[in-house]
């Protein structure tokens, strides 16, 4: 590995739950053989129906993955953090990539050979594992965005959207739960195929309702009108 603080990548590896359970000596040598680029922001990591021999990890910034409908507008299907990783199923299958990954802000990446990979899947059933259970999750979530897509009702799609980011990001408080992801209403809008305007119409309703409350930082709170409501 060149380019990039070794002791940093080794902290962040080791949050990373694929690799949760390897030794220290285990995750220097995983760096060994891994390579960081930096890409700016709207960048193209990887590109749909594109051959790839790596699996990606976050190391710093975050990126999205999207595909482009038969009108051509990008939907946004997920985003990963820092930590997180992508480009696994490519390595698993030999097919080539299913969606576009671009950088969402500068970001660097550590690259994973397809070798590298299959070595530590086969060193320990510990990282299949761990890989199945991230495999799992984010097939629920994929399945949770394509019926959440399919709704031609806007309001109804868009708290649908809100509930599956509670979900993943919500945090409870007194007066309802906290989604702890910082969103424009144009990424939210990329998310669930409306166009902006619609966003600010609905939240705007949805303030005016009190169900939500734009906090500092641009956290969204949901609050127990909006998660009652939702039960309905």
């Amino acid at each position: 590995m060149r380019g990039h603080n070794i002791s940093k990548c080794l902290t962040l590896l080791r949050n990373v739950k694929l690799f949760s359970s390897l030794t220290e000596d285990e995750l220097l040598k995983v760096i060994e053989k891994i390579s960081v680029r930096p890409f700016k922001k709207g960048q193209t990591v990887i590109q749909q129906d594109d051959a790839n021999n790596f699996m990606y990890v976050v190391i710093e910034g975050a990126v999205k993955v999207t595909q482009l409908t038969e009108e051509g507008k990008e939907i946004v299907l997920a985003s990963r953090q820092a930590g997180e990783y992508f480009g696994e199923l490519s390595l698993l299958d030999g097919k080539t990539t299913s969606a576009t990954v671009s950088a969402t802000c500068d970001c660097i990446v550590a690259l994973i050979s397809k070798e590298t990979f299959h070595l530590l899947l086969s060193s320990s059933t510990k990282i299949i594992d761990n890989l199945l259970q991230t495999l799992c999750l984010r097939l629920r979530g994929m399945i949770e965005t394509i019926q959440m897509l399919n709704h031609n009702n806007a309001s109804k799609r868009l708290r649908l959207y809100f509930e599956q980011l509670s979900r993943e990001f919500g945090q409870k408080a007194d007066n309802g739960v906290i989604i702890r992801k910082k969103l424009t209403q144009q990424e939210i809008a990329d998310s669930t195929g409306l166009a902006r305007q619609t966003v600010t119409e609905i939240m705007n309703d949805w303030k005016r309702k009190e169900e939500i409350e734009i906090l500092q930082g641009k956290s969204i709170l949901l609050t127990h009108k909006f998660i009652q409501d939702s039960l309905v």
